[in-house]
């Protein structure tokens, strides 16, 4: 029989060479499917990463369209609302767990229930009736009531009314100081000549703005986020010739004479058992030793004891811990600040704030930790991150209930309701975090709420913090809103100043006044203020709108 056998050849020699080859051919070929094996793995975990790069992309894409184009408040879109009550919640949770299918499709609905709720006709609310009124009689023309003749009776009037408006009247004050002299120079006293009387204390003496104007302009720039030379058209309508330099000075000069009431207002701030505190970012021109272009920092604290708030403002080129730390524990204050609860967003620097031995606790900010959530809802886990909106939610709806309620009864109310459903959020963020990826919108999110969680649940050690830094947020707002119109502050004086006039304003409007209201009486009285006592009297918790409305002539 002809085959490969015979042709084999018989030398053993030969033979082993034989063999030796087909043996390195052997491990050549296991190198080569070895090498191309791994080549496969590394592409498979390149495209896996890739895919993953581009969902964590596509995630960011949405987010940022949803925030350019869709609703600025956080909350999840309506269409997705109805898709996941607690209930369903349950269910999508242990088809997870058992890995089976689940139906993610929205419940049939009857048709019934899908008809929209009535809703109330719009009715038009009454105008105030604190606003004086101008009656305008309207009757019927001349002729027509001749043709009636005495078959007709007049039986009354319908009345509607219309909100009008005056502009606004500027006038000017004009000062006659009566002068004597004496008959003769036989009179006691009249070698010192003429005798004038005094001029009026000014905030600021001598210049051509009274306190309202003043009070105005600071009104019209840092609650109504007017720039200064949008001001100045203003008054050019109104045939004033009034510069935005000439407008800057007189807020600058302000700074100096505020002083007694700003460190009244920072002494008072500390006296209370929580400050809230939040930073933004500020551009301020001519700063010592930096560039225009880098950015200082505005801080607001909110504290004070409960019944007399207090909003602080407080300007540094810095973001450091030492900013609040001396503001808050400044070394030279007798007595020694108050122990006391600070509560923050996730910043690193109140971080080490907490540290400080004046600080019993740091409580942390849910509103923050639910953004992140409502972020995440819009991406592409948007089920599950909705659970955590839903679980928050209940949180809140128990802060809802407590509103009103006093420290003791919400430290109650938060140990009956909000520890347990703080339990099942932390068994929930444990359970999710493994099964999604860090780098998502809901891994991050994950991510910093177990980052949080130590100041996360302060809150429930007293009935005086708050579940959120939205306190602080508020209070800042009005600032970022002015801040987007005026762009940048022209000197660290400047911003100075700008701090010291929102700490009067926001103080005001926590403390229920109307902002110009408060700053004209300030200003005017302020000048005659000579004792600390004097002083403390024209905080804006020592001041009634009802006594503010008839000083300045606001009905």
């Amino acid at each position: 029989m002809d085959g490969p056998l015979q042709r084999l050849p018989n030398d053993p020699e030969m033979l082993h060479g034989i063999i030796g080859r087909l043996n390195d051919q052997l491990a050549q070929s296991e190198r080569e499917r070895a090498e191309q094996s791994l080549r496969l793995e590394q592409q498979s975990n390149t495209l896996q990463q890739q895919t993953q790069r581009i969902d964590q992309l596509l995630e960011y894409i949405e987010l940022l369209r949803r925030k350019r184009f869709g609703r600025s408040a956080d909350r999840i879109p309506d269409s997705q609302l109805g898709l996941f009550d607690e209930t369903e919640l349950e269910a999508l949770i242990a088809a997870l767990e058992a890995e089976l299918p689940a139906d993610t499709a929205p419940p049939a609905t009857r048709a019934e229930d899908t008809v929209a709720p009535p809703k109330d006709k719009p009715v038009r609310r009454p105008l105030p009736s604190h606003l004086p009124r101008v009656e305008r009689i309207l009757d019927l023309p001349a002729a027509e009531k001749a043709a009636m003749g005495e078959d007709w009776v007049l039986i009354g009037y319908d009345s509607s009314e219309q909100l009008a408006v005056i502009p606004r009247q500027t006038y000017v004050i004009e000062y006659k100081r009566a002068k004597y002299v004496a008959r003769d120079e036989d009179v006691p006293g009249a070698e010192v000549g003429v005798k004038i009387a005094p001029r009026p204390a000014q905030i600021i003496p001598k210049s051509i703005a009274h306190s309202s104007l003043l009070a105005s302009i600071v009104t019209s720039k840092f609650v109504d986020a007017l720039p200064l030379y949008r001001q100045e058209k203003i008054f050019a309508r109104e045939g004033i010739a009034l510069g935005r330099q000439t407008m800057a000075g007189l807020l600058i000069q302000l700074q100096t004479p505020l002083q007694p009431v700003a460190a009244a207002l920072k002494e008072l701030l500390r006296r209370g058992p929580v400050v809230h505190v939040d930073e933004t970012p500020v551009q301020v021109l001519r700063e010592p030793g930096r560039e225009n272009t880098q950015d200082s920092y505005m801080w607001v604290f909110c504290g004070g004891p409960p019944d007399t708030p207090v909003r602080w403002f407080e300007y540094a080129p810095s973001r450091a811990a030492e900013v609040p730390r001396r503001v808050l524990f400044p070394a030279d204050v007798d007595p020694p600040p108050l122990p006391l609860y600070l509560q923050s967003d996730g910043y690193g620097a109140y971080g080490v704030l907490a540290a400080a031995p004046g600080i019993v606790g740091h409580a942390g900010c849910w509103a923050h930790v639910r953004r992140k959530f409502v972020d995440a809802a819009n991406g592409r886990n948007a089920g599950a991150a909705q659970q955590m909106v839903a679980l928050i939610g209940e949180l809140y709806a128990v802060e809802r209930r407590l509103r009103d309620a006093d420290p003791q009864t919400r430290l109650r109310g938060r140990a009956e309701h909000s520890r347990a459903i703080l339990m099942r959020i932390r068994q929930w963020l444990d359970r999710t975090a493994t099964r999604v990826l860090p780098k998502s919108l809901l891994g991050e999110a994950i991510g910093y709420a177990l980052g949080q969680w130590p100041i996360l649940i302060t809150f429930l050690e007293d009935g005086h913090l708050e579940i959120d830094n939205n306190t602080a947020e508020n209070a800042i707002r009005p600032f970022v809103v002015g801040r987007t119109n005026w762009l940048f502050a022209g000197s660290p004086k400047g911003a100075e100043t700008s701090a010291l006039l929102y700490s009067l304003i926001e103080t005001a409007k926590a403390n229920g006044l109307e902002p110009w209201a408060s700053l004209n009486h300030l200003f005017e009285h302020l000048p005659s203020a000579k004792s600390p006592e004097a002083v403390a009297a024209l905080l804006p918790h020592h001041l009634k709108m009802d006594d503010l409305k008839r000083e300045g002539g606001i009905r």
